[in-house]
């Protein structure tokens, strides 16, 4: 899904070339991808899902809340909707769903609010703008415990972004029906 990471796989992997199909696709295409490939079963299937520690290390692809970027998250930059769109043109109950959802944010409520109200003045742009909002909305005493308090805001606008729970279920089930008999699948 992500042309970056395909591109370093055909570099970690050109070794292997001749027994490796590189395609630029996402889960919920795997079926017509095999198809394309003339290949009916397969002996196993691993789903990675998520994000990478690249994506999360390389700061213009907006998905770090450590660092300072553009909003983005996409896994394919061919997509329309990055976490801009999400961020600034989402109405806020829809924001708070997300947040809730995807994210289990217990202050989702608050801080689609406080997105929606600072958006009116001007758009939210960049990563760290975001944490300042999220920060903004979080009572103090919970932002001292656990994680960073953007960890659950971003997994959610990314999940949102990059449609990842949408095409889950249908790819898991594909993935199955594809497999030989004593097949198998991992998903991390």
């Amino acid at each position: 899904r992500d042309a970056d990471a395909l591109k370093a796989a055909g570099e970690r992997l050109k070794d292997y070339v001749d027994k490796i199909t590189f395609v630029h696709s996402n889960y919920s295409e795997l079926g017509t991808v095999l198809d394309d490939l003339e290949i009916a079963e397969v002996d196993g299937v691993l789903l990675d899902l998520g994000v990478s520690s690249y994506q999360l290390d390389t700061a213009e692809r907006g998905f770090s809340y450590m660092q300072d970027a553009k909003l983005d998250m996409r896994m394919d930059r061919d997509n329309k909707t990055s976490a801009y769109e999400v961020v600034n043109e989402y109405p806020e109950e829809e924001l708070r769903r997300i947040l809730y959802e995807y994210g289990e944010e217990k202050f989702s409520r608050k801080i689609a609010a406080i997105i929606a109200d600072r958006r009116k003045d001007k758009p939210v742009e960049t990563t760290l703008e975001l944490v300042d909002i999220i920060k903004a909305a979080i009572p103090e005493r919970f932002r001292q415990k656990g994680s960073h308090p953007a960890k659950r805001v971003f997994q959610a606008v990314r999940i949102e972004v990059n449609g990842e729970l949408a095409i889950l279920e249908g790819a898991i089930k594909d993935a199955f029906d594809l497999l030989k008999p004593k097949g198998r699948m991992c998903v991390i």
